[in-house]
């Protein structure tokens, strides 16, 4: 026994005294103290750290991608190896191929030069239609968080599709009666000028106007804007009314409800034509929505994004007969109406018939079990 211990004594005393053991132990030192170091350094270079994210559209129509940009910005000189960025994002989407059931949370990694600005680029798709949003990110270093309140949105519009919608749009539809003028823009009417591009006709080029048009120092041609020909008023109906005479689901009737409404809309601008949303649903604090006949960008995406926000579960304060009495007096003559709905009573229908003797046209698009979202 005391033979075994002469020798592990000869051994470590052998080790003490040999200069590599105390290379090593100045090197193991010397690494721990420098990570101590750059933990300290980090954590500080942390704070200086500037976040903002922002999406390249504020929508897009179910099946859809759109990008999150994430832009992060080092205001120190210390370089920032490996930053870990985390943020949630709520179900329905995907984003970079992980799909997201439930609240998720994703997670990324970057490296972050001195004073410069990286960017990180999601791709997501829209799973489902949805008003989405997005509210705090962190930057997560060991026991340290920082958080970054950046909230965004985007909205998911329902799908257009109507395939099995069994409505025929015709091209020069206005109101009740099939116009024999076939000129998709009207020559006698003129609302602006615009830079000439390929394929423009000859006959819409402007040359008093191109003489005083310039673009980068050089003279550019520019043709006349016309208005359509075609312009003619639609106002869509969506009936969320669960009634006794059908067997809907609520969520169901919604969805489907919103294909169909969806693609008439898309069918109406197509045409060029004016169009209006109304529905017996609640959304924020407007009890139901109306959106009168309408053209332009901006009316477009105001009645899409409310597509976006209705509800299932939202309450329905009145009736479609009574949404469709408050609605008619704004109507013009040779309005096309539009109603989606699972059923119509005998009150509505009497409503329908006296709206059709007002020269107005009456559509009715009936809900049915079965059809595929």
């Amino acid at each position: 026994m005391s033979a075994i211990l002469s020798v592990i004594l000869d051994v470590i005393l052998d080790i003490l005294t040999s200069a590599w053991f105390w290379i090593i132990v100045g090197a193991i030192v010397l690494f721990l103290l420098l990570r101590s170091v750059y933990r300290k350094l980090k954590t500080w270079a942390l704070g200086y750290l500037f976040y903002s994210r922002s999406f390249s559209t504020d929508g897009v129509f179910v099946g859809e991608s759109l990008e999150l940009i994430e832009r992060i910005e080092n205001h120190s000189w210390f370089p920032l190896f490996s930053v870990q960025i985390e943020f949630f994002v709520p179900a329905g989407i995907t984003v970079d191929e992980l799909v997201c059931r439930e609240y998720t949370k994703v997670t990324s990694f970057c490296f972050v030069p001195p004073f410069s600005t990286v960017h990180k680029k999601h791709t997501i798709v829209a799973n489902k239609r949805d008003h989405y949003k997005l509210n705090t990110a962190s930057v997560v270093y060991r026991s340290n968080e920082f958080i970054f309140s950046d909230q965004l949105d985007f909205y998911a519009y329902p799908s257009c599709d109507g395939a099995d919608l069994k409505l025929t749009t015709d091209l020069y539809h206005a109101g009740n009666a099939i116009s024999d003028r076939k000129y998709i823009e009207d020559p006698f009417f003129i609302s602006g000028i615009r830079p000439y591009r390929a394929g423009d006709p000859m006959r819409s080029i402007n040359f008093k106007a191109s003489l005083r048009s310039f673009s980068g120092g050089m003279r550019q041609l520019v043709t006349n804007n016309y208005d359509s020909s075609r312009n003619y008023d639609s106002m869509i109906l969506l009936d969320l009314t669960t009634y006794a005479e059908n067997s809907l689901r609520a969520e169901y009737q919604l969805e489907l409800g919103l294909k169909y409404t969806c693609f008439l809309f898309c069918e109406a601008l197509k045409n060029a034509g004016r169009v209006g949303f109304a529905s017996n649903c609640a959304i924020g604090e407007s009890r139901y929505v109306h959106i009168p006949c309408s053209s332009g960008e901006a009316h477009t995406k105001t009645i899409l994004e409310s597509f976006s926000e209705l509800a299932w579960f939202a309450r329905r304060d009145f009736s479609m007969t009574a949404i469709v009495k408050a609605i008619a007096p704004t109507l013009s003559i040779g309005t096309d109406l539009y109603l989606v709905t699972p059923y119509v009573d005998d009150e509505l229908a009497k409503l329908l018939s006296e709206l059709e003797r007002a020269e107005l046209s009456v559509n009715v698009i009936t809900l049915k079990e079965g059809a595929e979202l």
